[in-house]
């Protein structure tokens, strides 16, 4: 897939520490054999100067997934895969609880489980062939109580 300057997309970090996560940049420009120059939205250089410009292989980058991946009012609810908005980028996990308005995810990378709001999170997706593909979504059905008398 070619990008085009100007078009936002993602960038899968390779760093350690940071696999499976992605970062949200804008195209400047293409270089050549399928490396790009990308500047990072929220990424600074070390200096805190500026936004972080870097030369990224095709591979490592993807389009941003369509803004509305699924129906606002189906919600998200445990057992769910989502994408959360953390540290600067998109990382993947599962829902696993609710803590007031708040859910609970499990990041399987660090093992970590923190807590976001729902404007934190967007329902994960996978870029596979040129397509974004929904993964399945699974819910917890709790049993309903049974009346001993009847």
């Amino acid at each position: 897939m070619r990008f085009l300057p100007g078009q936002e997309v993602e960038v899968a970090s390779k760093e350690e520490g940071f696999l499976g996560s992605y970062y949200t940049a804008t195209i400047v420009t293409y270089i050549e054999n399928g490396f790009y120059l990308v500047q990072y939205k929220e990424l600074l250089k070390e200096d805190e100067s500026g936004p972080l410009r870097e030369v990224i292989r095709g591979e490592d980058i993807r389009p941003t997934p369509p803004a509305k991946s699924f129906p606002i009012a189906a919600g998200f609810a445990v057992l769910d895969r989502v994408d959360v908005l953390y540290n600067d980028g998109w990382w993947t996990g599962t829902i696993t609880g609710k803590e007031g308005l708040r859910f609970v995810v499990h990041f399987e990378n660090s093992g970590e489980e923190l807590a976001f709001s729902d404007s934190e999170m967007r329902m994960h997706l996978e870029w596979v062939n040129r397509n974004w593909i929904a993964t399945t979504r699974r819910r917890i059905l709790l049993p309903q109580k049974r009346n001993i008398d009847s």
